[in-house]
């Protein structure tokens, strides 16, 4: 072979060994990169958990709902007893009743149905008030309104007490907004007339300066229930109370009575 044929065969196998050594231009005939499966570390295996339905408008309102009122505190037993040997001794006739689980802070542990305060005196119409309540009108009849009544004659007897209220669920005077009255703790009662063997029945009204012997009777016994109860209001205290006298134990700081 001569000279210039081999040199051109040389020179096109090294063009031939250029074009495949130069690099691929990527952006013409890119190379595929292997992506991870973003799915492959997803919990795909287990089903997804269906949404949480949106309440019913039932549900919701059960939920807004307050909670129920707590049931009447356990009665103290030995109190109780106590009491109620003290009011057979004065001649009380009496039953004790279910506890009252009223709604609020209404009710009693043990209510007490009471048919004649002392002996001889009826107590009328029925009754649902604490054993304390019961027995401070007790004594308030046997020491002050009994002795009292002899203003009329010592012929004439105390029979009957007729009450206006004793547990009721409300407010004082019933007016809105008010504070719980005693009523409500069966801690009260409502005297609205006093009946007698040998004298007409007294009726609690304003007798102010009268000079009868139903006015002096009537004070009497209204100031001498301060002695046994911490409220007394009756005649001459407000408009809510001219026909009945009200008594209550409500407690109060350092043992205050209040008395009008």
């Amino acid at each position: 072979m001569t000279a210039r044929p081999l040199i051109a065969l040389l020179s096109a196998l090294c063009a031939t060994a250029i074009a495949v050594a130069e690099p691929v231009d990527a952006e013409q005939d890119p190379i595929p990169v292997p992506v991870e499966n973003p799915r492959r570390h997803a919990d795909t295996d287990q089903p997804e958990k269906p949404g949480t339905p949106d309440a019913t408008p039932a549900e919701e309102a059960k939920e807004e709902e307050p909670p129920p009122d707590p049931p009447p505190p356990a009665p103290d037993e030995a109190a109780l007893a106590r009491c109620e040997t003290e009011l057979r001794a004065l001649g009380a006739v009496f039953e004790r009743e279910d506890a009252i689980d009223g709604p609020g802070a209404c009710g009693l542990a043990a209510s007490y149905q009471v048919s004649q305060i002392v002996t001889g005196v009826s107590l009328a119409p029925a009754t649902e008030m604490r054993c304390a309540t019961a027995l401070a009108t007790a004594r308030w009849i046997s020491t002050v309104v009994r002795p009292a009544a002899h203003v009329f004659g010592d012929e004439v007897r105390l029979t009957g007490i007729r009450h206006a209220s004793t547990y009721v669920c409300r407010t004082r005077n019933s007016q809105p907004g008010a504070k719980m009255s005693e009523h409500a703790l069966g801690n009260a009662i409502d005297i609205r007339r006093f009946e007698f063997d040998g004298h007409d029945p007294l009726e609690i009204k304003p007798r102010k300066r009268t000079g009868s012997r139903e006015e002096s009777f009537q004070k009497a016994v209204q100031a001498g229930a301060c002695l046994h109860f911490t409220t007394v209001l009756g005649p001459g205290s407000d408009a809510f109370h001219d026909d009945h006298i009200h008594l209550d134990l409500a407690s109060r700081t350092r043992g205050y009575r209040l008395c009008q």
